[in-house]
């Protein structure tokens, strides 16, 4: 064995060379494949005679067309894959080119022309009018390279803005936003620009009754100098064009501004049921009116649904503006209904009158929502893997979307376990047998509306806020201890805007029951540290929590985006506060209890930041996350409760470790204790690709470790200090294996520990030491991050 690390590093050396031997033969078998007088593309440069700000190289590229084919070591895969089932077409091969091939981008001088062309159209839309683009190709070897030479002429700016406004009454609409205008005096022409401004002036219009109105109507007029590059820009707004019999016939009319009359809500529509539908009139006001908006209802003789459900997500109004933005924030209430599985809203501008001197029309609105089914019963079953240990475990959720017929949900859920989970350091365990048990019931109430003691309408329709209100009580046999865990949680969350989220739980509660074995307790009753004793006794979390999301990921179009939680928690203020003023009596210990327990006080907090990129056509993508958590124990509590504690290792942390095996800090012992720290640092990277079709594979390195705040006899090196805490970071990294199935994903991680700070400082890197028994196999539902 004391030659491994030397084979392990000439098996590794050996292995790159055949693969870089491989792509060079490969390349070279692609290019016998090319066609006489045919050239691939190999690369495109780009060289700009002068630089502005306003060319940005990255934005030249998008017009260089066609791509060249991708190169992996130098290796053209795909290309070879679709030359090879070319010439010999077995199973094997026709498999190959249908996943993974491409065409090949040869060059053509008509391509070239027409990519340089595209390049002075674009620099025409920002400005740079009359910039010209010539382009080079150097052919060698069966591949061409293409230099684009740009010489951009000086841009044109704005000097003057005019407007021409024939609609007078649409024209006072247009004032109101004019100073928030994308087009300023002094600012280089951009067509793109204008095109957002249209965007921007048909919105405002559109939120003020413009039904009909559409971007097509505004246009910009240019008048520009050649001698000085300088350009007089009018904007125009047209009027509404009747044609006639012939053009000279042709009229123009102001806009039509609608307000809506009559709004129908048609909560529980069904296309297939001939059944007549009772009127119901539903009054509701809104904050800031005195006045009631009416509603008329179609309900069924029996209504699942009370119209009092829809007050805080119906957004349009009768009486008032036609407005989009409140056509869209109505859907995006409706749409937080579990119960409602289509929403349709429809406007009818025919019959409905206009006001008595005909300066506006009125439109018909009718809201018609069709339901999901009400009840539903779910049972999952599958085997685990917690870092090695193997289990299998179920649930079963029982759903109700209109618990008290106001789209309420109610959801409990039963679960239940085996686990043969081993300890490290206990002798006589056996991971072999499923010597541990869980089971539990949870039930959460979500309420589609804000639920306070005093009437906050206003927050209410502002946000689609939701309260929730959870219970649960779950169960555990372990090892060396029985735990039971009751919780109670009250809380709010809202959405500020559509990428940031707002969680508030004023109540917090956790009951935590502790029965050790007789052989566990005396083990306890010897030992001295406080802090791991606490672990194992009874525990009261009496608190409250706040959170902050943000995210901004579009899965429509996958682009590159960031994922930032801010968790804040504290427990036992309140409770202290009462005692300290009630002179309550403290034990010996000098603390306060609660039913007999001294309850915890804490400040919690750890901040989460994921950022996300995708390339080579979105199928790829590099997901990062830093995590950082600290737990402060004080006043009535000495140590950290052992649930609100951190820990590193298992699925989805350190996966190079087992579930809370690593640290803390440089902790080299092993014992019968699960690990907690109240401090932790830790940073991820994946890289995750496409295989075939579900199967994909991910690449990984984790970064991190835990840490206690002060020196810890029964954890010595565990302490957190500035000058040391980087040198105890652990390092591992693997290989994952996933199973997307798109309404889940199953994953398999192997991970082996590559720096651990279990070992003296100058043998903490282990990566020539790795055996393939050192790779740790991690189970999880879903990705880590």
């Amino acid at each position: 064995m004391a030659n491994s690390p030397l084979v392990l590093k000439n098996i590794f050396k050996i292995g790159i060379l055949i693969f870089s031997l491989l792509g060079i033969l490969s390349s070279c078998s692609v290019k016998k494949y090319v066609p006489e007088n045919e050239y691939l593309i190999n690369k495109y440069h780009l060289e700009i005679e002068k630089k502005y700000a306003q060319i940005e190289p990255s934005e030249l590229k998008i017009f260089l067309k066609p791509k060249p084919n991708k190169k992996i070591l130098g290796w053209r895969a795909k290309l070879y894959f679709h030359y090879r089932n070319q010439h010999k077409p077995t199973k094997f091969n026709t498999w190959l080119s249908k996943n993974f091939s491409e065409t090949p981008a040869f060059y053509s001088d008509d391509d070239a022309n027409r990519s340089a062309v595209r390049i002075e159209q674009y620099l025409d839309n920002i400005g740079f009018f009359n910039s010209t683009v010539s382009y080079r190709v150097e052919k060698d070897n069966k591949t061409a390279e293409i230099t684009y030479d740009v010489f951009p002429a000086p841009p044109y700016f704005i000097t003057k803005i005019a407007y021409d406004i024939a609609d007078t009454t649409l024209e006072r609409f247009f004032y109101e936003v004019e100073h928030k205008s994308l087009i300023d005096e002094g600012d280089i022409y951009n067509a793109f620009t204008m095109d957002d401004e249209r965007d921007r002036i048909t919105k405002h219009l559109r939120n003020n009754g413009y039904y009909y109105f559409n971007r097509n109507y505004i246009q910009f007029q240019v008048d520009s100098n050649y001698q000085n590059r300088t350009m007089a820009v009018t904007m125009k707004i047209n009027n509404v064009k009747i044609p006639g019999k012939s053009p000279s016939d042709d009229l123009n009319k102001p806009h039509d501004r609608y307000f809506i009359k009559d709004v129908t809500v048609i909560p529980e529509f069904n296309p297939t049921s001939e059944l007549a539908l009772d009127t119901l009139i539903h009054p509701v006001k809104f904050v800031g009116d005195k006045s009631a908006y009416i509603y008329t209802y179609l309900l069924d003789q029996k209504p699942k649904l009370k119209p009092a459900a829809f007050d805080a997500a119906i957004k349009i109004k009768p009486r008032t503006p036609f407005s989009a933005d409140e056509v869209q924030s109505t859907y995006r209430h409706l749409f937080n209904y579990s119960i409602l599985r289509t929403v349709k809203i429809n406007f009818d501008t025919t019959g409905a009158g206009t006001s008595e001197d005909a300066s506006i029309k009125y439109m018909n609105s009718q809201i018609i929502m069709q339901n999901a089914k009400r009840n539903s019963v779910s049972v999952e079953g599958f085997g685990t893997n917690s870092s090695g240990d193997l289990g299998v475990r179920g649930k079963l959720t029982y759903l109700n979307k209109n618990i008290f017929k106001r789209a309420d949900i109610l959801r409990i859920q039963v679960i239940g376990g085996f686990e043969a989970q081993s300890v490290g350091g206990q002798e006589g365990t056996t991971a072999g047998v499923f010597n541990t048990f869980e089971a539990g019931v949870d039930g959460t109430l979500f309420f589609p509306r804000f639920l306070f003691p005093l009437k906050l309408r206003g927050f209410s329709e502002k946000h689609s806020t939701i309260t929730n209100l959870t219970f649960g009580f779950n169960y555990q046999v372990r090892q060396n201890y029985t735990r039971n865990i009751t919780n109670l949680e009250f809380g709010y969350s809202w959405n500020q805007t559509q990428l940031m989220k707002h969680i508030v739980t004023p109540i917090n509660t956790n009951l935590i029951k502790v029965f050790p074995t007789p052989e566990f307790q005396e083990i306890l009753d010897q030992e001295e540290n406080t802090a791991l004793k606490e672990q194992y006794s009874d525990q009261i979390v009496f608190g409250l929590s706040y959170s902050f999301i943000f995210n901004n990921q579009n899965l429509a179009t996958l682009e590159q985006h960031q994922f930032f939680r801010l968790n804040l928690e504290s427990s036992g203020n309140l409770l202290y506060g009462i005692n300290t003023l009630a002179n309550s009596n403290k034990t010996e210990e000098g603390y306060y209890q609660l039913f007999g327990i001294r309850y915890s006080q804490y400040l919690r907090g750890s901040i989460d930041y994921r950022r996300y990129f995708y390339f080579n056509n979105k199928r790829n993508s590099l997901a990062t996350r830093v995590f950082i958590g600290s737990v402060i124990p004080y006043l009535n509590s000495e140590e950290v409760p052992y649930t609100k504690g951190f820990y590193g290792g298992g699925a989805n942390g350190m996966r190079g470790w087992h579930f809370k095996e690593l640290g803390p800090g440089s902790y080299s012992g092993t014992d019968i204790y699960e690990r907690i720290g109240e401090i932790q640092i830790e940073a991820n990277a994946e890289l995750r690709f496409p295989v075939y079709r579900f199967f994909k594979l991910g690449l990984f390195l984790d970064i991190g470790n835990i840490w206690t705040y002060n020196e810890s006899t029964v954890y010595p090196g565990g302490e957190f200090k500035l000058d040391t805490f980087y040198k105890q970071l652990a390092v591992d990294g693997g290989i994952g294996v996933r199973f997307d199935f798109s309404f889940f994903l199953i994953r398999v991680d192997f991970a082996a520990p590559f720096r651990d700070p279990a070992y003296p400082q100058n043998e903490r890197w282990r990566i020539q030491y790795l055996k393939f028994s050192d790779f740790i196999a991690n189970f999880g539902i879903g990705y880590p991050f």
